[in-house]
């Protein structure tokens, strides 16, 4: 097979989305991503698939080809996206969790499939490695180290401190679970500049996570003031996990409204799978 070059790949990054992802897939796989600091999301009908990729350009789109249509109209597929300029920044790849040899020479040939092709067969933590590597090659995490969710618009993202018996209280901006930024008062300025860590909690809707907050920059931000806090590495990784479920979870929320309202494509991708002299494998 022809050598292909890496995409060059995007400052930020790209979003990766899993089309049709088995259950075990989600669990095993997608999941651990998460925890990579991959920005992962999940599309449960390829219909849907062109919506998202229309708005959310250099993305990478791994395929679950056990799923919903036969091998031959996958790659049907996979070709309409590939050839039409509105959809060619698109890195795709293939995962499933089972592929004959057939199936897997006529994958790996196919000059579209740029993101691999990796087959679970059950081993999910073995396929992890190599999924990761690819990912990076193609700079799915750009400069960034850790994803980020914006949390202006959620009253209840909040960052409390206590000190010299006052109770502080401020608007989270974002957050990662590596750090906070968090929107201040010039009057709540001092209890935060020059210290070498505080006290806080962080509260994510219903949950409460404590850790200690080292400050790291206070800026300007209109009339107020930025400031972004480093969070403690000895913080459990039970407080960690909720801060990431937080972070996928707002984050899916606000994938989901990209594509509210937008239709769904109609494009007839079906090839019978019994008739030969259909030459799909292109």
């Amino acid at each position: 097979m022809e050598q292909q070059a890496t995409p060059q790949a995007p400052a930020f990054g790209r979003k990766i989305f899993f089309l049709t992802p088995s259950f075990s897939v989600r669990t095993h796989v997608i999941t651990f991503l998460k925890v990579l600091e991959y920005e992962v999301y999940t599309i449960s009908d390829y219909r849907r698939a062109k919506s998202y990729l229309r708005i959310h350009h250099d993305a990478i789109l791994y395929i679950n080809t056990e799923a919903q249509m036969n091998l031959p109209s996958w790659i049907n597929f996979i070709k309409a996206i590939k050839e039409d300029a509105v959809f060619n920044s698109t890195i795709i790849g293939i995962l499933n969790e089972h592929l004959s040899p057939v199936e897997l020479r006529t994958l790996t040939e196919n000059r579209h499939i740029e993101a691999g092709v990796f087959h679970v067969e059950g081993q999910f933590k073995a396929i992890i490695p190599p999924l990761a590597k690819k990912l990076d090659e193609l700079g799915a995490k750009g400069r960034r180290q850790y994803v980020r969710t914006i949390c202006m618009s959620d009253s209840s993202a909040r960052f409390l401190w206590i000190q010299d018996g006052k109770m502080f209280t401020a608007q989270i901006v974002d957050i990662s679970t590596a750090s906070v930024a968090v929107l201040l008062t010039a009057k709540e300025v001092p209890f935060v500049q020059g210290r070498s860590e505080i006290f806080a909690t962080i509260q994510l809707g219903q949950k409460q996570i404590q850790t200690r907050a080292k400050p790291l920059v206070v800026k300007p931000s209109g009339n107020n003031f930025a400031a972004v806090f480093m969070i403690n590495e000895q913080t459990p990784q039970e407080s960690i996990q909720i801060i990431r479920e937080y972070v996928f979870d707002t984050l899916e929320v606000a994938m989901l409204k990209t594509v509210e309202g937008l239709a769904i494509d109609k494009t007839n991708y079906a090839v019978a799978a019994e008739d030969p002299r259909k030459n799909v494998f292109i």
